[in-house]
């Protein structure tokens, strides 16, 4: 079963739906089966890990900006997974270009869009994105972040074929900009931990 949230509902229901949806010949369609799930509210900017249609977790999350950076809704996929990525994208020379070594557990879902850790973040639960979905980690190329380890256990959690479903509207953000990335550091890793991106 999938978590839907009722959004008018008290915060401690969790209602649940008897459907799963699978792709079957280029579309959804309800199946039976039980699988790990990935809910992603943006309204409440919360991400829930499903198991067997049972609530195993829920992790404050930072989702895109809106009107310009708003993470996408529907139905998606993990299809590609990076242990440790590096991050490029936005126009160079403005302020909306990136360049980021060392994210961690990096699933992406959606074109360049993943869910991944996000060490520069210290404020989960309000949108600071361009898109993607960050959740703490903690990890950093400087040592531990003092976060918790959510991004390292959804990596152990999800895997590529994990369904993500991203439903809500983003809360109006119109004073935030995108949380600035940390700039190149010519700073190494600190920790075996961050060796060779390991693509899964």
């Amino acid at each position: 079963m999938w978590f839907v949230p009722l959004w008018g509902s008290p915060a401690h229901v969790i209602p649940t739906f008897p459907f799963h949806l699978s792709i079957r010949a280029g579309r959804t369609e309800p199946t039976e089966d039980d699988r790990k799930e990935l809910i992603i509210d943006l309204t409440h900017q919360k991400l829930y890990a499903l198991d067997q249609g049972v609530l195993i977790r829920t992790i404050p999350v930072s989702t895109g900006v809106s009107p310009k950076w708003v993470t996408p809704t529907g139905i998606f996929w993990i299809y590609r997974r990076v242990r440790d990525d590096h991050m490029v994208g936005g126009q160079p020379g403005t302020p909306d270009h990136w360049d980021v070594d060392h994210v961690p557990y990096a699933q992406y879902f959606y074109g360049g869009i993943a869910i991944h850790g996000a060490w520069w973040n210290h404020r989960f639960g309000v949108p600071k994105s361009h898109g993607c979905i960050q959740v703490p980690t903690d990890e950093s190329p400087q040592g531990p972040t003092g976060q918790p380890a959510d991004a390292e256990w959804l990596w152990q959690f999800a895997q590529v074929g994990t369904p993500v479903i991203i439903v809500g509207k983003t809360p109006p953000t119109p004073t935030i900009k995108p949380l600035p990335y940390p700039s190149p550091s010519p700073l190494g890793p600190t920790s075996a931990r961050f060796g060779a991106s390991l693509i899964r």
